[in-house]
């Protein structure tokens, strides 16, 4: 069984096939945004030198959506995850298996925003260093160098009468495929 091994992520990020590997369970820990206590355990679907592309692993051991992050927000990252023996059988024997959600452009936050809104039809976004409690849901309707222009979806699944916008490049998260963002789209869809 191989040792865990914690990895420190250097300031300069190092080139893509210098990560970890792909397909591997790992746990991913973001100190300066989430606290010392929190991590996102989840399988490596993809990477480039700046953004990470988990399948997340929610806390009941089920696979729960994807998530992209920033490599510049990450403190460590432990791999193989703890206890990722156990995960992986649970995950077998619940017949879930990891996959990829399809083609992620991972170059840059923007680029990535016009991937999931061809692939997904609502996505998470967060702005963590301004406010880490505050999240905002909605369908991608525009994408340009600086800005998202999001048309958010309401906890009670019906979307605004407008369209907000926020700047790209203090996006530290994107979360999409997820049981909340799905039942959020089909209580939508149901309505009409």
């Amino acid at each position: 069984m191989p040792e865990n091994v914690t990895e420190l992520v250097p300031q300069q990020p190092r080139e893509p096939s210098q990560l970890l590997p792909l397909h591997s369970c790992i746990r991913v820990f973001r100190q300066r945004i989430e606290g010392d206590s929190a991590w996102t355990s989840g399988i490596l679907m993809d990477a480039s030198k700046d953004l990470l592309l988990l399948q997340v692993i929610s806390d009941q051991i089920t696979l729960n959506g994807y998530q992209v992050i920033r490599r510049c927000d990450i403190s460590h990252i432990e791999r193989p995850a703890p206890q990722h023996s156990f995960i992986l059988k649970a995950l077998e024997l619940k017949e879930q298996a990891p996959r990829h959600p399809g083609i992620i452009n991972l170059e840059s936050m923007a680029s990535v925003l016009k991937s999931i809104s061809r692939l997904s039809p609502l996505v998470t976004v967060h702005q963590e260093i301004t406010d880490p409690s505050v999240c905002w849901i909605g369908k991608v309707s525009k994408v340009d160098d600086d800005l998202l222009f999001l048309h958010c979806i309401n906890p009670d699944a019906s979307f605004e009468s407008s369209y907000d916008t926020y700047d790209i490049e203090g996006i530290t998260r994107i979360d999409f495929g997820g049981a909340y963002e799905d039942a959020l789209w089909r209580v939508n869809k149901a309505a009409k």
